[in-house]
């Protein structure tokens, strides 16, 4: 017999985790199922990615329209476990700036990161200050930044994710000739029904 290729599977909403919590305290203590299936990391997983070349100067920043929202996040009162973005994006791909070409200092575009709340909830997007990535500065080269943030890494906006919050990704640019061009980018959200 050959060998098969390992997959990964993930519960496909929070039925599936409660389904297998209760198979396995069948056998095991509660508390070890628990621990068992955060090991495993056992999580539901959501992707969204829209592949459309846009491009985006001064003006089309300034009422923070995202490029990609994340479907509404699942789960409990702090589900999320692990988000991971990727953005192809360049700027422009010149500036009168040549000591600063190929580096990312002064790039006058980047990306924010959005939280979009539930209607009963406070909005909070514009406050974040949250930066994803820049783009080096004066180059025409697509980069592909990939971003990866966990619950441990204890940040204050992941920790006040919600079930129905969403996530996005806002293309920014600043100052006159600036342009920020966007070709695809993707959001994954792992949450842990569980939790």
């Amino acid at each position: 017999m050959g060998a098969s290729a390992s997959t990964i599977h993930y519960p496909r909403d929070s039925e599936d985790a409660f389904e297998a919590l209760q198979v396995l305290k069948r056998k095991l203590p509660a508390e070890l199922v628990l621990e068992i299936l955060h090991y495993a990391e056992y999580w539901v997983h959501s992707q969204v990615s829209r592949e459309q070349a846009l491009s985006y100067g001064e003006n089309d920043c300034r009422n923070r329209t995202p490029y990609l929202i994340s479907d509404p996040i699942q789960g409990g009162r702090s589900p999320v476990r692990e988000i991971r973005m990727e953005i192809w994006s360049h700027d422009q791909g010149w500036s009168s700036y040549s000591e600063d070409h190929g580096t990312y200092r002064n790039s006058w575009t980047w990306f924010d990161l959005g939280i979009e709340r539930a209607i009963e909830r406070e909005d909070v997007s514009e406050d974040l200050g949250v930066r994803l990535a820049t783009n080096m500065h004066a180059s025409r080269v697509t980069q592909n930044h990939q971003l990866v943030y966990r619950a441990e890494d204890d940040l204050p906006w992941m920790q006040s994710l919600q079930a129905e919050d969403r996530v996005s990704i806002i293309p920014r640019a600043l100052f006159p000739g600036w342009q920020n061009f966007v070709e695809k980018a993707s959001i994954e959200i792992y949450t842990d029904p569980l939790s």
